[in-house]
């Protein structure tokens, strides 16, 4: 104590001498009852103010800082959360497209694969009403070839018997017309 002095009476020179008078040591440093009473009061404050705000105040804060402390883990948590829903949406994403692009592949090959049927089935259908003209004209051919027999053999027939001035009789006239058919059917039509 020898650094603090609170007031130095004029009576003791000394903080020493002062404690060597007894009474006066209280006395020399201002202690008197009202300060006595102060520090008292100022104890019974602190100890008050430990009691009834002190602790509801820590309390207080200790639940904001709990309060924080769960805000964050539950932001932590939410933020891994969003980014394994972000990694799964990708995923699912990245599954469609190939989803996608494997049915535009089947998509294109069955439309190549029904042009193949179509132009097979018209070249079927061509090569059918080929052949069914070919057997018509062959089977009108032959018609107009039979046709035209029985017209060269009329004629000739008829030219005969004008150059011959004379009627024929049937043998005469069937082998004369079978010997012209044969004739007429060697002949390129």
């Amino acid at each position: 104590m020898a650094g603090l002095t609170l007031s130095p009476s004029p009576q003791s020179p000394s903080l020493l001498s002062a404690q060597t008078e007894g009474g006066e040591f209280v006395e020399s440093l201002g202690f008197n009852a009202t300060l006595l009473a102060q520090m008292f009061n100022f104890l019974v404050l602190l100890i008050l103010l430990r009691a009834v705000a002190y602790k509801p105040f820590m309390n207080m804060l200790e639940k904001r800082r709990e309060l924080i402390e769960s805000s964050i883990a539950a932001a932590e948590e939410d933020k891994k959360q969003a980014e394994q829903m972000r990694a799964a949406l990708q995923a699912e994403l990245q599954r469609s497209r190939e989803q996608a692009a494997e049915m535009m592949a089947r998509a294109t090959k069955n439309a190549e694969e029904q042009a193949q049927q179509i132009i097979e089935a018209a070249k079927a259908e061509a090569a059918r009403v080929k052949d069914s003209a070919l057997a018509e004209i062959q089977r009108e051919k032959e018609k107009a070839v039979a046709e035209l027999r029985d017209q060269v053999a009329t004629l000739s027939i008829l030219v005969a018997g004008k150059i011959i001035d004379q009627k024929l009789n049937g043998d005469i006239h069937k082998d004369l017309v079978n010997k012209f058919v044969k004739e007429a059917g060697d002949l390129p039509c």
